[in-house]
């Protein structure tokens, strides 16, 4: 074989390394994930008294498209965006229920919330519970932040003293800063699902 045969073989290797080249060089210049998390009312801190009532929260259930490390947005219609590179900094199975315990003992003075599954020491207290699915947490492209939510409250004996309803709880992002203003929209319409339910917890309270 002569030396002018041996140059396409050459040639060939030489591109095939170009292009692994190029390959290693463009897995390695992804961007760095983003991680967001869900932040709960802005309240003080408030000593429980010690008569306070006990509401026991969940389960909450959530879809299984929300169930996922990766932020989902809705583009149009009924197809989702996964956010490969913006990221929840915990599952959102515990960072909904724990959100909004935490919103509702902050919001009621009188009532101390608990999350499912309840310490087996502890459950034979709880005087009410919130009960529920959440079936959409998305935004859209144009930044408005949609919660539904079916739930209802029952107190201890399984009666039901808030009926089971499904609400629907929106919140517009602001312009700019991307997923920022995104979740904080998002942060938003979880507040109100908790408003909503901390005052329907005051009237039972007040009967």
């Amino acid at each position: 074989m002569t030396r002018a045969d041996k140059m396409p073989s050459n040639i060939a290797l030489i591109t095939l390394a170009a292009l692994v080249l190029l390959m290693i060089s463009a897995c390695g210049s992804s961007p760095p994930s983003r991680y967001f998390a869900l932040n709960p009312i802005d309240a003080e801190y408030r000593q429980d008294p010690d008569d306070a009532v006990i509401l026991g929260l969940g389960p909450l259930r959530i879809p299984d498209y929300l169930n996922r490390s990766q932020i989902v947005t809705r583009d149009i219609d009924a197809e989702m965006q996964v956010n490969e590179f913006s990221r929840w900094t915990e599952p959102l199975s515990i960072a909904l229920p724990r959100i909004v315990s935490t919103d509702i003992d902050n919001l009621l003075d009188q009532v101390v919330v608990i999350m499912f599954p309840y310490d087996a020491q502890v459950r034979s207290y709880v005087s009410y519970r919130l009960i529920g699915d959440i079936n959409r947490f998305e935004a859209d492209q144009s930044g408005l932040a949609m919660l539904e939510v079916q739930w209802g409250i029952v107190d201890a004996d399984g009666k039901m003293v808030v009926p089971v309803r499904r609400n629907r709880y929106q919140a517009q992002a602001a312009p700019g800063d991307g997923l920022n203003n995104v979740v904080s929209a998002m942060n938003d319409a979880l507040s109100q699902f908790s408003r909503d339910v901390a005052s329907k917890i005051e009237i039972v309270l007040a009967k």
